[in-house]
């Protein structure tokens, strides 16, 4: 499953990924910016501009007529917004590729942008806040995110705040498209059936749907730079938040490793001995042996400058503390040589991240995301078969040493939601790790 790259005359990187045996097509534009690069007061305009794109473009002017022409072809649309990057997609048959392209482009580069769909998708979001923070398994990441990494573009949700979404106007919109959005700065992806995407044709079909009227957009990859900082974690290492909740929810980790790390095939082992399958070291020991909870998982965030290792889950708000004393000893016995890797644990993370590769790679959504992003991310191209060599030639010693770097005393970090109000009992508990 080669990927081929190509430069388009009016500075798209166009990726192509044929597939053999498959009758779908996905067109995906993956944009480089996110949340993490949005002006302060402006904080959510980038997933806004997400939302305003699908209320009508020029060629399709209208939320339902945007709709009733994708679901006429039996397709699938969406988009998403991440902390560094965005992106827009179509699935569809392979023979509707001209239509996905029309739809996609129009949405990038055409949309119409009113003031009233602005004042009207504000309470949509708004009713989007809500349901996040009323769901406190997925609020405690944005909580952990806000403790780790206060004083960067990455300490605020990526939906932004209610106060910050009602402040965005019209005029803020075409600000934020004329900096991020030209085309040098996306990527589009076409992945599927290989007839269509290996055809000529196609190559001459995206220029033309992507040479439509961009107005003043800048025509350059926008530097990253100046949103950046250093690798180190907000030096705060607690924050709760009181909830009369049946469950307790918690996220703690350790300072990790950006992005292009040399050791980030190594860390992707260790994520996945420590939480991420049912085998796992957390999964074991804080679920089957204690009972203690019903979801524990481990979490890795990567991103250009900083990352961190860790852990969440919901849990008995009586046993709480065993929960965090539990879940840091799994890792404080791997760092500290008590509770050794196995080559037989080595080997089953290994086959196990290989083998969800493997599956993930029958779907032409998964490929033209998987490709686009090491692009827009990493400035590479990567097979997943090169992945996957990369992880099973991962070592023993490799995955212990990461281990040891990085589990360190008193570098722990702890968010935590449900019915406590005094926080003397986890401040002075996080002070014995």
């Amino acid at each position: 499953m080669k990927s081929l790259l190509t430069q388009l005359a009016n500075g798209l990187p166009v990726i192509r990924i044929p597939m053999e045996g498959v009758e779908s097509l996905t067109v995906m534009t993956l944009v480089n910016t996110g949340s993490r690069f949005e002006p302060k007061g402006k904080e959510g305009i980038a997933h806004f501009f997400e939302h305003i794109v699908f209320k009508g473009t020029q060629k399709y002017p209208t939320a339902h007529q945007l709709s009733a022409t994708v679901d006429s072809l039996g397709a699938d649309f969406n988009a998403f917004t991440s902390y560094e990057y965005t992106g827009y997609y179509v699935k569809a048959a392979a023979k509707h590729l001209p239509v996905a392209l029309d739809v996609v482009s129009d949405l990038l580069l055409a949309p119409l942008i009113r003031p009233e769909d602005v004042e009207r998708e504000k309470s949509v979001i708004a009713e989007e806040i809500n349901m996040y923070h009323d769901t406190p398994a997925r609020h405690i990441g944005n909580l952990f995110g806000q403790l780790v990494y206060q004083g960067s573009g990455l300490g605020h949700d990526v939906i932004g705040t209610k106060k910050t979404v009602t402040g965005i106007t019209t005029a803020d919109f075409e600000a934020f498209l004329k900096q991020w959005y030209g085309l040098p700065n996306m990527v589009l992806v076409l992945a599927g059936k290989a007839s269509v995407v290996n055809d000529p044709a196609t190559l001459r079909l995206a220029k033309e749907m992507f040479d439509k009227d961009r107005g003043k957009r800048i025509e350059k990859l926008q530097d990253i730079q100046p949103f950046l900082a250093d690798e180190s974690l907000a030096r705060e290492r607690f924050k709760l938040e009181f909830r009369q909740t049946q469950q307790a929810h918690f996220v703690l980790g350790w300072p990790g490793i950006k992005r292009n790390h040399s050791d980030r095939f190594a860390l992707a082992v260790l994520s996945a001995v420590m939480g991420e399958n049912m085998s796992s070291r957390l999964f074991t020991e804080v679920r089957e042996k204690r009972g203690l909870c019903y979801y524990v998982h481990s979490e890795v965030d990567q991103f250009h400058d900083k990352g961190l290792l860790g852990v969440t889950a919901g849990v008995d708000p009586t046993r709480i503390i065993e929960a965090i004393q539990v879940s840091v000893d799994v890792f404080q016995q791997l760092a500290s040589g008590s509770q050794k890797l196995t080559k037989t644990e080595l080997k089953r993370a290994q086959e196990y991240l290989a083998g969800k590769l493997v599956l993930s790679m029958e779907d032409s959504d998964f490929m033209a995301q998987f490709t686009g992003l090491r692009k827009i991310l990493l400035n590479e191209i990567s097979t997943p078969q090169e992945i996957i060599k990369k992880i099973q030639a991962v070592t023993l010693d490799e995955v212990t040493s990461l281990a040891k770097r990085l589990i360190k005393p008193h570098e722990l970090r702890l968010a935590l939601i449900g019915p406590y109000q005094d926080e003397r009992t986890f401040t002075d508990l996080l002070k014995s790790f």
